[in-house]
């Protein structure tokens, strides 16, 4: 539960970092994409169930594979790497979740997760423009940048935060 709980911070951290990108002249825009992610995650309902094989469901795919880097399934390799460097888990316990996730139903049912979301966020002229956008060297730039970038101001944020007079 604390790993899921870590995620969806990471998770809200990022889009939060991605939806400040968009406009900084904006006062008083971050109680409002809090509150949107809230009641995304509290009205969230998984759906592992195989989508079906149409064009919005081959464009996901090629979107999430255009996308590259630091998709969900590199998200978790991550955080099973940092539980190994903790030593807090047994190795194999690990290796059994890592197994999970790249092989197993794991990899099928968050596919199908992924595909569900994105079917419910983008329509196809939607996922058609991200798909040739990321086609594009500012794509393929910003597919490779962004992960940096918002990893990185999570950690200026949290260095600046470590600044703040007690």
């Amino acid at each position: 539960m604390k790993k899921n709980k870590t995620l969806i911070i990471i998770f809200c951290l990022l889009a939060n970092n991605l939806f400040a990108q968009a406009d900084t002249t904006k006062k008083n825009s971050a109680p409002a994409i809090f509150d949107r992610i809230t009641k995304s995650i509290t009205d969230f309902q998984l759906d592992t169930t195989t989508a079906p094989d149409d064009k919005i469901t081959r464009k996901i795919i090629e979107l999430r594979n255009l996308r590259g880097g630091f998709n969900i399934n590199e998200v978790i390799d991550f955080k099973i790497e940092e539980d190994r460097q903790k030593n807090e888990v047994p190795k194999a316990e690990l290796d059994k979740v890592a197994m999970f996730f790249k092989s197993g139903n794991g990899k099928k049912w968050l596919d199908n997760a992924m595909t569900w979301i994105y079917r419910n966020h983008f329509t196809y002229s939607e996922l058609k423009k991200l798909v040739k956008f990321y086609k594009t060297p500012a794509g393929q730039k910003m597919a490779t940048e962004l992960p940096l970038i918002m990893i990185k101001s999570l950690k200026a944020g949290e260095m600046i935060k470590e600044l703040y007079p007690k």
